[in-house]
């Protein structure tokens, strides 16, 4: 990982960054969304990450193409937020205040978890970020401040030509390879060490 400047955003995928299975963004049986699956799905250190970069107040976002439409045709499935939320409230016990959303009246979800499909590179996703966070898109040095972690080569591209920080400045598809990696929040853990 080659890391230019200490982001202060860090942007998480879902699906194969933060989880080793990916879910589909929806669970569907009790057993996807118990407490033992989910410990076992999450990737190792991504608890004591998050615990860290918090201790830095570095602001953290999940950006996931799972929808709350999803599974629509599954009585008592889990989605989206939802599907999310579960999962950082069992890795973080359910008081944690990392992850958060929630609905506003005219139905608009408003938090650091942001779930929707767009297949666009996440362009729908940063334009929220950049939007709670109060970011110009014309400055590049606050552009370059959010670090995108995500499997998917095509949405590391997109974040890239948008100014964002990645893993790999020269390689979307090195950048979604090492964001896949099992050991990925380890690594990026031991980055937050003093050296």
């Amino acid at each position: 990982m080659s890391i230019d400047a200490p982001p202060r955003i860090y942007v998480f995928d879902f699906d194969q960054t933060i989880t080793h299975i990916h879910t589909g963004g929806c669970a569907v049986t009790p057993e996807e969304i118990s407490e033992e699956y989910i410990h076992s799905n999450l990737k190792d250190g991504f608890v004591e990450l998050i615990d860290g970069l918090a201790r830095k107040n570095i602001s953290v976002y999940i950006a996931t193409y799972g929808d709350d439409r999803f599974g629509r045709d599954f009585d008592g499935a889990t989605v989206g937020h939802a599907l999310v939320k579960r999962y950082m409230d069992v890795a973080f016990g359910v008081d944690q205040t990392h992850f958060h959303f929630e609905q506003d009246n005219a139905g608009e979800i408003h938090g650091n978890i942001i779930a929707r499909y767009s297949l666009d590179g996440k362009q729908y996703h940063l334009t929220r970020i950049l939007a709670r966070e109060g970011i110009d898109d014309s400055d590049p040095i606050a552009m370059h401040s959010i670090l995108l972690l995500d499997d998917d080569a095509q949405n590391v591209h997109y974040f890239a030509q948008r100014g964002c920080a990645t893993m790999v400045p020269s390689s979307s598809y090195e950048s979604a390879r090492q964001a896949a990696d099992p050991g990925l929040m380890n690594a990026l853990l031991d980055g937050l060490k003093p050296a």
